[in-house]
């Protein structure tokens, strides 16, 4: 750690720590890795900082913090001035702040707006207000529109509900539990109780501290449902923890049937078997403190991380006789009230139906981390079971296996796909609505189609209104012709292309059936970028590499999501979540010039007929015209893009 991390840490452990709140020194290191933390600094001697995260378009800070002895110098505003000259193209910057810290004048000052306000989810119920500083486009969401979202469940065990409401003087281990009664921490997640807090606290034999603790506990949502079946999971809970005791069995059972995503215990029996009951029950059984840490860190990480896949081994198969308990047991969805009876009987015929595809993802190490079952019926894609396991990388993985039913059904030439699982996995839901299926009570839809449309032959308004870009991402693989989406040629090195995914040798091989990665990034240099932009269309040309590749083609076509120019570290921090590319390779493209263009793109489809660069010579030579290997970006015409992809696709014939 650096003396100016360290001194940064003690400033925000200060006076100031008060208003700021708890945050682990993990989370300033995080931070200053990613490059969201910012120092002022004058003559060695640190004046104050800025910490903030990422998500989405947005800059949202969570400390600003000035020394007390150099306020009053404009300090504030010249760090809020370089945060959005460092992110000057995101659409704004904000963050919550209580209303009784007076700080309305000073964040008017910085130029910030109030945008609206609710009551705090802390146990005081603090007025927050949400403060924006827009840079961009004000009809971007707000972080106010953008925190109504439903928050994560987090069940107390009975030591640590006690901790957030008896005098810590009293309970030394206490303090760390009462941290979670922060705002921001109550952003994040619900503090709930299960009915075994309620059995524990009718077996304290005092009276009155026992009608203390029903009044306290009765403060709290109560998740506990009378049909949740927790029982059913009590042998299962303590194979897994032997040497927790039988109340912590019973409450972490409670806990899993009734969704809760955390249980806050202190319990070491529980805890050192937390990694096997997470992997098992999909539930983390994490202390106070570690619940925090975690809570902070996926605010400033993006949920969806193909870098967690990068690496492992997936292979996608079907499941043996032998194997079909271990798949009831591991994709069993408790969270979600699913009975172990119920999925067995709804897995029992697919096993046994020929014309039901049921497919597992294990990876490296045999452990069954997501799996599906499909059939064909009435020229549709239905898909009964789709399910990943709970873990780190598993929203990436979701993403994948739900584009791969698309994809599926657009090689079998299928219109739609339907997803009829009662109780898909919570990862596997995100993924539904990311991929634009549309809910309908228990099923998701979506449509498939393929091939060239004319902007003449669709319709843009239905079901909202959307930009042809727009209709080819919900529709993927389709392309419209006629609205003049600008086409590029792309060149990049063979060894890159592998690594994106462009080629055979990618992350998830096409033979494995995982399909390729949603998205990706591209670093280039900025000069000659041809003025490329979010909506157009990029054709890969794979420059030639002896002996693996004697000559260029086109391989692939995707399109482009973002394209965003800056600091080569602030960039790969960034889009560090995709993992393709060291900071030294993100460096390299600077050449100098202090800056990079990071290109994001999705949608990619590695053409069935790759077109070399004899075959291109051939195509721009009949239509008068002299083809020019590219050395940056080049614009093409879009008759030139409709010979190409009608050639090249597996979906355009």
């Amino acid at each position: 750690m650096s003396n100016l991390l360290r001194r940064v840490i003690d400033l925000g452990n200060g006076p100031a720590k008060q208003r700021l709140g708890f945050l682990p020194d993990e989370g300033f290191s995080d931070r200053a890795r990613k490059g969201t933390l910012l120092a002022a600094v004058e003559d060695e001697r640190l004046l104050g900082y800025v910490l903030y995260d990422l998500p989405r378009r947005s800059i949202t800070i969570r400390h600003l913090c000035v020394d007390i002895e150099a306020r009053g110098r404009g300090v504030a505003k010249r760090l809020i001035e370089s945060l959005a000259s460092r992110h000057e193209h995101r659409q704004q910057i904000d963050l919550w702040c209580r209303d009784d810290y007076e700080l309305a004048e000073m964040w008017m000052a910085l130029g910030f707006r109030a945008q609206g306000n609710r009551p705090g989810r802390s146990k005081e119920g603090h007025t927050l207000t949400a403060w924006i500083f827009e840079l961009e486009d004000p009809s971007y969401p707000t972080l106010f529109d953008d925190r109504q979202t439903e928050r994560a469940i987090a069940a107390l065990d009975h030591n640590v509900f006690l901790d957030l409401h008896l005098d810590v003087s009293q309970r030394a281990q206490a303090r760390e539990s009462q941290y979670l009664l922060e705002d921001w921490v109550a952003d994040d997640v619900e503090l709930c109780v299960t009915d075994e807090v309620f059995r524990e606290i009718y077996n304290h034999p005092n009276p009155q501290e026992r009608a203390l603790e029903h009044a306290w506990a009765n403060q709290y949502r109560k998740i506990s449902k009378p049909d949740d079946n927790w029982e059913d999971l009590l042998d299962e809970v303590a194979g897994l923890a032997p040497k927790a005791g039988k109340a912590d069995h019973r409450h972490l059972a409670r806990a899993v049937a009734a969704g809760a995503d955390y249980l806050v215990s202190r319990d070491s029996g529980l805890l050192d078997a937390a990694e096997a009951l997470e992997d098992a029950l999909g539930l983390a059984i994490l202390p106070p403190a570690a619940l925090i840490a975690r809570l902070d860190k996926e605010r400033s990480d993006d949920p969806y991380q193909p870098v967690a896949l990068a690496g492992t081994e997936f292979k996608q198969l079907s499941p043996t006789a032998e194997m079909h308990e271990e798949v009831l047991s591991i994709l069993l969805n408790n969270a979600d009230g699913e009975r172990r009876s119920e999925l067995a009987n709804r897995l029992r015929p697919i096993f046994a139906d020929r014309n039901h595809a049921v497919q597992i993802v294990q990876a490296a190490d045999g452990r069954i981390v997501g799996g599906f079952a499909r059939c064909i019926i009435d020229k549709r894609l239905e898909v009964s079971l789709i399910r990943v396991v709970t873990q780190h990388g598993s929203m990436a993985l979701a993403r994948q296996l739900v584009f791969a039913q698309r994809k599926h059904a657009a090689d079998l030439r299928l219109g739609e796909v339907r997803i009829t699982d009662p109780h898909p996995s919570k990862g596997i839901q995100e993924a539904l609505k990311n991929e634009h299926f549309e809910e309908n009570g228990d099923i998701w839809t979506s449509f498939v189609k393929v091939g060239l449309a004319n902007i003449a032959e669709i319709d843009l308004q239905h079901p909202s209104p959307m930009t042809p870009t727009e209709y080819e991402d919900r529709y993927w693989p389709v392309k419209i012709v006629g609205a003049g989406v600008p086409c590029y040629l792309v060149p990049i090195k063979l060894p890159f292309a592998e690594e994106l995914g462009l080629t055979e040798q990618n992350l998830l091989p096409r033979q494995q059936g995982l399909g390729l990665d949603r998205e990706h990034v591209y670093y280039r240099k900025i000069k000659n970028d041809r003025g490329i932009a979010p909506g157009a269309r990029i054709f890969w040309y794979v420059s030639g590499n002896p002996p693996a590749q004697r000559r260029g083609s086109i391989r692939a076509v995707s399109q482009v999501a973002e394209v965003v120019r800056g600091r080569p570290r602030t960039l790969h921090a960034r889009f560090e979540r995709f993992g393709t590319y060291s900071v030294e390779q993100v460096l390299e493209c600077a050449e100098g010039t202090g800056e990079v263009m990071a290109i994001r793109f999705i949608n990619t489809e590695l053409l069935e007929r790759p077109i070399d660069l004899d075959e291109l010579n051939k195509m721009w030579g009949e239509a008068g015209e002299q083809f020019l290997a590219p050395l940056s970006p080049a614009l093409i015409d879009e008759r030139m893009f409709c010979l190409i992809y009608q050639r090249s696709s597996g979906y355009a014939h």
